[in-house]
């Protein structure tokens, strides 16, 4: 399997290249953190996998059984 970041420098530095920007004595440092600017992280699995459909019968139950608490609010200690 290809590593989609090191694809994705790859055609960063070709950019770079074609537009002028990538200066030769600075090595791949530059476009590491060109690369880091444009890079957005993916679900597991890849974008380019389709997600199956899931029909409502076999779809595990979510978000049942527990009580939600409020965001901030902290567990108290019994002592």
């Amino acid at each position: 399997m290809v590593n989609k970041w090191i694809v994705h420098i790859k055609k960063t530095m070709k950019t770079m290249k074609s537009r002028g920007t990538y200066k030769k004595g600075m090595g791949l440092k530059q476009v590491i953190k060109e690369a880091k600017k444009t890079w957005h992280h993916v679900k597991k699995g890849g974008a380019d996998e389709v997600e199956p459909a899931v029909d409502s019968v076999t779809a595990p139950v979510t978000g049942e059984g527990g009580r939600r608490r409020k965001p901030g609010v902290t567990k108290r200690r019994k002592h």
